[in-house]
């Protein structure tokens, strides 16, 4: 049974989730000592969070910030502040999808669901094969190749570390720093269009296969590996 920490200050709304998501088998904890996140987190031990924003004492970027210290479960920000602003801090402090208050039950289930496959369910495997398929799409890490049925090109190792990660967090959306702090020892010395002229080379190579997927980017966070939209 997966396990859900509720961080929410309307008990009413708190409530309403833990008795919904239940119905569907979860086992929900609701956070009733806002000075203790952190320490009922590392008693419980969920497989997802959810988490407001505006909260007593400290608000929710403090508290993701501190459980991405500890641990890497899925963060899903809950709250009616969801400016590009607000979307943009909530990734730089371990965020990993989002919903906007009011909210439809059923959508927040089906993003929760999303994230449980991805990290624990069938998805999650992926990320240990040398081999990774998305859309026609094949990166084999070993062989250091991006090819599809009939195409290939070899890879850079920059190349390849920037494939893995963006294949990995397919379709979701990686941060320019997620990418500089993985890739770069110290990003601090890396040149501001390093990244960019490394991503112009991958979505290159990816037209040059006749690939299906296209390397977006996201104004003011990063960038998307997604399915070409018809």
């Amino acid at each position: 049974m997966y396990k859900i920490l509720i961080v929410e200050d309307e008990m009413n709304i708190a409530k309403e989730l833990k008795c919904h998501l239940e119905k569907y088998g979860y086992q929900c904890l609701v956070v009733d000592d806002f000075e203790k996140v952190l320490d009922l987190f590392q008693d419980f031990i969920p497989h997802l969070v959810i988490m407001d924003i505006n909260l007593p004492a400290f608000d929710g970027y403090y508290w993701s910030r501190k459980i991405r210290r500890v641990s890497k479960c899925p963060i899903m920000i809950l709250s009616a502040r969801m400016s590009e602003l607000d979307q943009v801090y909530g990734i730089e402090n371990g965020a990993d999808d989002f919903v906007t208050k009011p909210f439809l039950m059923d959508v927040l289930l089906a993003k929760i669901n999303g994230q449980i496959r991805r990290v624990y369910g069938e998805y999650a495997q992926d990320s240990q094969k040398s081999t990774l398929k998305r859309g026609n799409t094949v990166l084999n890490r070993d062989a250091v190749i991006l090819s599809t049925h009939d195409q290939e090109e070899i890879l850079t190792l920059r190349e390849l570390m920037l494939c893995s990660i963006l294949f990995e967090a397919f379709p979701n959306v990686v941060t320019r720093q997620q990418l500089l702090t993985a890739i770069w020892d110290d990003e601090k010395f890396v040149e501001e269009n390093t990244l960019s002229v490394n991503i112009k080379r991958l979505r290159k190579k990816l037209v040059g296969i006749h690939s299906s997927l296209e390397i977006t980017t996201i104004r003011g966070i990063g960038y998307q590996l997604r399915e070409k939209i018809s």
